[in-house]
């Protein structure tokens, strides 16, 4: 209940500053070649913003401060889909402070902003559901995405188990960080 007002205030600024960025050809998107390509614009976008989401989580981690809000979401014992919506309020207003300055730095379109968000509100229900994968298709698919096997891991009560698996759609930066 405490997330939506703070998204709902979030909102129209990450909007705003999405349009500023994409009038302003302002972020690392335009220094590439070709920025208006679908490829650099969606793909590539997404990808970035996806590594962001996971500087993020590690971040909620390993900072103390940040983890005592980040801790909320942990507090299930059985995870399930409502562990996604666990969220303390001073979480919801530091994401959205994070993803302000993402947006920023990468100069997302809205577009892009509308697509990562449908693909990682999915990727998010699924990761936090109660089911295991059977063990090939987790393994195949925990390749490139964050299964539902990869996450409960992180979800664990105990050290290690919590300090890994930080990926949000992509479980490839974990690979390639040793996370």
């Amino acid at each position: 209940l405490s997330a939506l007002p703070i998204q709902l205030v979030f909102a129209p600024m990450l909007m705003a500053l999405s349009a500023w960025v994409t009038t302003h050809h302002w972020g690392l998107a335009y220094l590439l070649p070709n920025p208006y390509s679908p490829w650099v614009k969606y793909v590539l976008m997404f990808f970035m913003l996806d590594f962001l989401d996971y500087i993020y989580h590690l971040s909620m981690h390993r900072l103390p401060g940040f983890w005592r809000f980040h801790l909320a979401h942990h507090t299930d014992l059985k995870m399930d889909v409502s562990t996604n919506l666990r969220e303390h309020p001073g979480e919801t207003v530091l994401r959205n402070c994070f993803l302000i300055v993402w947006v920023f730095i990468c100069g997302a379109s809205f577009w892009v902003l509308f697509l990562r968000q449908a693909v990682q509100t999915l990727a998010n229900i699924s990761a936090h559901t109660s089911f295991r994968l059977p063990s090939r298709s987790a393994r195949l698919l925990g390749w490139v995405f964050i299964t539902p096997n990869l996450h409960q891991v992180h979800h664990h009560f105990k050290l290690p188990y919590t300090d890994c698996n930080f990926g949000d759609v992509f479980s490839i930066w974990d690979r390639i960080f040793g996370t």
